[in-house]
């Protein structure tokens, strides 16, 4: 809560992230492998934006020198 408002985060804003954070309990408690896919569907996204952005395209030019 106090790095929310450190961060200006809103009630709102606090409060859809517990909705959110409680879907995933929900997700999490109904299926005990799901963690697993969706771990790898998160990695597999962070792996694309990474590859796509300024860090990347960088390590890209670094590693073909």
């Amino acid at each position: 809560m106090f790095l929310g408002q450190t961060l200006g985060f809103t009630a709102h804003t606090l409060e859809m992230n517990a909705a959110y954070l409680h879907n995933w309990l929900r997700v999490l408690r109904s299926d005990k492998g799901a963690i697993f896919k969706h771990a790898a569907d998160a990695q597999r996204a962070c792996d694309y934006l990474i590859a796509r952005s300024e860090v990347g395209r960088a390590g890209r030019s670094a590693e073909a020198a």
